[in-house]
């Protein structure tokens, strides 16, 4: 699925609380299909290198998600948000396999 303008506005970062310590490159989305055959949408954050994992988790990353999933069902996007977290050391790593 081609990102709608509804679903850039929904994953604009300058309307999510990001966790303090969270350095986000980008946020994209896709369709995808979950384990029941449901469609829904995968969410894959980028972060940047400089991002301390292990500061930034728990609540302040829940609350984000929920944020993102606020959003989305604002602009009339019902599909379940899956997410991922990735740095673009971590992915170059996947296309190496």
């Amino acid at each position: 699925m081609p990102l709608t303008i509804d679903t850039r506005d929904a994953l604009d970062l300058k309307k999510l609380p990001v966790p303090p310590g969270m350095q986000i490159l980008k946020i994209d989305a896709e369709d995808y299909t979950d384990w029941a055959g449901d469609p829904a949408l995968r969410v894959s954050v980028l972060l940047d290198e400089s991002t301390d994992v292990e500061k930034v988790r728990g609540a302040a990353v829940t609350k984000f998600q929920l944020a993102i999933y606020d959003n989305l069902q604002k602009y009339g996007i019902m599909l379940f948000p899956y997410f991922s977290f990735a740095k673009p050391s971590e992915l170059a790593e996947t296309d190496e396999d």
